[in-house]
Formats: C-alpha cells, sequence, structure tokens
C-alpha cells in the first residue's frame, strides 16, 4: 500500500500528478501542406519593377502573309487572274514571286505583275506569270505565300509596306492580408508551439504569410484580367466595373492561363483521357503554325502528369530521360521529364499547386486542372538584339517612404505593425495589429509561342 492511515508518501503522490497531465506534442504539424502548392512562383523567378499600375508590351507582326483565293478570273494559262480578299489582301505587291497550294503547282513560281486594289473596296486582283513560261494553275480556296520577289535592270523601288505592332497589356494588382491579436491572446500560453514559441502569434503570423503567397500564385497562374482598373480615363465620372468599399476602382491581373487562351495557342485531344503520338504531333504542329522555338519546359498537375508519364514510358529510354528542370543555365527545385521528338525539346514539370484540392481540382477547375502548359525555355530576343525573359513578375515600389521599426520590407511585400502592442505604440487599443500589402502582375513575352493543351 503506497498509503497508510493518514500517511502519504509523496514520491508516489508526485506521480499521481504527473498522471493528471495531457500527453500532447507541442509541434505543430503541417497537414494542410498549402506552403507546398505555392509555388508557381518558383518557377517565374524574375522580377522587374514597373513605374505604373499596368504595364505594356510591344511584338512585331510577322513580316510575311498567307492570302486564300475567293474568285479566279484566268487560270490554267502561263498569266493567271484571281482576287484575295480578307485582312492579306493589302500585302501584295508587283514583283512578288508566289507559290501556291495547288498540287498543279508543284515546283513552280509565278511573278505579280499587276495588284489592282481600286476596283473592288477589301480585295486585290492579282495578274501573276510563270517563271518557267508553263502553265499555272489557281482555284478558289488555294493558300497563296508571298515567299520572294525579283526586279528587272534598272527597276523603280517597290510599293512600300508598313507593318504594325501589337500591343498587350496587364495589370498590377494590389494584394493584401492581415492579422490581429489582443494584449489577453499575445501574452496567454498555449499548449503548442512556432520555433520554440507558446504563443499563437507565430502559428497565425506563418499561416497569413502562406496564405498572401498562395494568393498570388493563384492569381499568376489563373487569375483575369479586369476590364478597368485605376487608370480609368475619369474613375470618378465613370463608375469601375470592380469597386472596393470606399467605391474606388479595383484592378486584377491576368494570369498565364489568361495570357495563353487570349493570345496563345489553346487546343485539345480530341478524345479526353488519351495522350499518344497524335496529341504529340499536333502540339508540333501548333508550334510550326506559330514559328515557335523548339525547347519547351511543360507545367501540369498530377492527373495530366500520369497520362504523359504513361505515354514516356513505352517509348524508348534514347528520347526519354529525367533530369532537373534547367532554364537559362539555372536550375531550379523541379525534377522532370524530358522528352525529344520531332526535332523539339520537351521539360514536363509537374507543379503541385495545380494539385490543390481546394483551388484547382477537376471538379472545380477541370480545364487547369487537365492541361499541358506550354512555355519556351529560351529569353524572348527584341529587335534591336536584346532579351528579356518569357514570364516575370511585375512589380510597384512599397508606397511606404523611410524606415521605421513597426514597419519591414523585401522590396515587393511590406509588414506593418500598428496598435498600442507595437514596437512603437500607435494606439491605446491593447492589440497587435499586422498588415501586408504588395503590388504585382504577371507578364509574359510573345505569347504567341505559348500553348495549353488540354488532354484530361
Amino acid at each position: 500500500m503506497p498509503v497508510s492511515s493518514g500517511t502519504m508518501v509523496k514520491s508516489f503522490v508526485s506521480a499521481i500528478d504527473f498522471l493528471d497531465q495531457r500527453d500532447i506534442d507541442p509541434n505543430i504539424y503541417d497537414q494542410s501542406r498549402d506552403r507546398a502548392f505555392t509555388d508557381i512562383m518558383k518557377i517565374v523567378n524574375r522580377t522587374k519593377p514597373a513605374k505604373m499600375f499596368f504595364y505594356n508590351n510591344f511584338v512585331n507582326n510577322d513580316v510575311y502573309e498567307v492570302a486564300t483565293i475567293s474568285a479566279v478570273t484566268t487560270t490554267g494559262a502561263v498569266t493567271v487572274v484571281f482576287t484575295i480578299t480578307g485582312g492579306a489582301y493589302l500585302f501584295p505587291r508587283v514583283g512578288d514571286l508566289i507559290k501556291t497550294s495547288n498540287t498543279s503547282n508543284v515546283g513552280k513560281q509565278a511573278l505579280v505583275t499587276i495588284v489592282d486594289t481600286t476596283t473592288t473596296a477589301g480585295s486585290a486582283i492579282i495578274t501573276a506569270k510563270s517563271v518557267d513560261n508553263t502553265n499555272f494553275a489557281v482555284v478558289v480556296n488555294d493558300r497563296v505565300q508571298f515567299g520572294s520577289n525579283a526586279f528587272s535592270e534598272q527597276s523603280g523601288a517597290p510599293t512600300n509596306r508598313r507593318y504594325g505592332l501589337t500591343k498587350y497589356y496587364n495589370n498590377i494588382q494590389i494584394f493584401r492580408e492581415v492579422d490581429e491579436i489582443s494584449d489577453v491572446q499575445k501574452v496567454a500560453k498555449i499548449e503548442v508551439n512556432v520555433g520554440g514559441d507558446y504563443h499563437i502569434l507565430p502559428y497565425q503570423t506563418v499561416q497569413k504569410v502562406i496564405k498572401l503567397n498562395g494568393d498570388i500564385s493563384v492569381q499568376m497562374l489563373a487569375g483575369t484580367q479586369s476590364t478597368t482598373g485605376f487608370t480609368n480615363a475619369s474613375p470618378f465620372a465613370t463608375t469601375p466595373v470592380l469597386t472596393g468599399s470606399n467605391g474606388l476602382p479595383i484592378q486584377t491581373t491576368g494570369g498565364l492561363d489568361w495570357y495563353v487562351t487570349n493570345y496563345g495557342i489553346s487546343d485539345s485531344a480530341t478524345t479526353l483521357g488519351t495522350f499518344g503520338f497524335v496529341e504529340l504531333d499536333e502540339i508540333i504542329d501548333n508550334f510550326i503554325a506559330n514559328k515557335a522555338p523548339t525547347d519547351m519546359m511543360v507545367f501540369m498537375g498530377s492527373r495530366a502528369y500520369r497520362l504523359i508519364s504513361k505515354f514516356l514510358k513505352q517509348l524508348g529510354s534514347s528520347s526519354v530521360d529525367s533530369r532537373r528542370l534547367n532554364v537559362d543555365g539555372k536550375d531550379f527545385d523541379f525534377n522532370v521529364e524530358h522528352l525529344s521528338y520531332g526535332g523539339y525539346e520537351f521539360d514536363f514539370c509537374h507543379v503541385p499547386i495545380f494539385d490543390h484540392p481546394q483551388l484547382f481540382s477537376a471538379t472545380l477547375v477541370a480545364d487547369v486542372n487537365g492541361s499541358l502548359y506550354f512555355v519556351p525555355k529560351d529569353q524572348v530576343d527584341t529587335v534591336d538584339n536584346g532579351r528579356q525573359p518569357r514570364m516575370q513578375i511585375r512589380y510597384t515600389p512599397t508606397p511606404f517612404m523611410g524606415s521605421a521599426a513597426n514597419k519591414s520590407s523585401n522590396g515587393m511585400i511590406t509588414e506593418w505593425r500598428t496598435g498600442a502592442l507595437a514596437e512603437i505604440p500607435t494606439s491605446s487599443t491593447m492589440q497587435l495589429h499586422t498588415d501586408w500589402e504588395t503590388a504585382q502582375g504577371l507578364e509574359c513575352l510573345a505569347v504567341k509561342h505559348f500553348q495549353k493543351f488540354r488532354v484530361i
């Protein structure tokens, strides 16, 4: 017996006290794994300051155009006459050498001798002569390329062509997050810890920062650009499409999916759930039609990646290997399966954010979850021999001036703390109020070379 009448064995009583305590592991385990999904920023990994809350880039137009024959006046002769309409009707000029898609013209060229754009509005009547004095055939719906030119001795100047520019723009979006904790919550101890600190504040801070970074990643991947924003011509006279509770405009940035869907190549497998050489050939043909580079990184979630992996496992090891993702000579923390095929190089990369069950699951955003996103690995050339990254995060500098004990910033995200519990108290309210703010947007260049291809 540990206890006799009126007598207590103290060592045994301390054991009783121990048994009354709860056995609690003080660590907080990352079951939600939201940090593991906010990784689109790792892929972009490039930033560039913006001077305004929107940014523009210009791309040059194609120097060649293809026309389609809409009517034929003369065919099957040395000299033919035909009509073209549509956007390319102003492109032909006297002296152009042409080829057509007509199989009767294999190995043949014709010289454009007359271009009449005045007889019928929106049309050009073309007269062309076979260069080898054989008959030249043209029929409606033949496609015509204007691939070269030829002129006589002491010739005059050809008709001047003007090439236009295409402008793309996107918005800077303001992202915010907040945390608020009272004096009691700040000092009260809890039974779990973050970094050895048994208070609720560190845990809340970590969660809020994860959420903020996640919000940014989601928008950079699948955000839609707003139609109005801070730069409306008359923001106070015209009601913006999106407004905050103060009545002032809100603007959103377009993400990778928005860029590719609107300005790039958007295609899908004929039968979702299948991927083979038919689909791969279609992807490459899409790139060839847009004169895209031949070295691509391909981003996707697990459902699409499993489909790709099954296909790759059937191929010989000479064309498939595993490696680290390398862009511009820099290795990224992503393992990829590399495929060489048809003169193209593909690095298939599984990106976990596509699998996030509360963001991009197959039942929420099926097209994003089930698509492959092809992005060229190179930098895009400028016409004056400069180079820029294909994808980069644009951001505006912090609006806060100077330095303060209550404020910190990494140049893109600013944190400031207010309330009576801040380093320097700013009010008499017994609380610590923490704000995070950043203004960012995604910029993609030469997007006609990007491709979204849905496979499942």
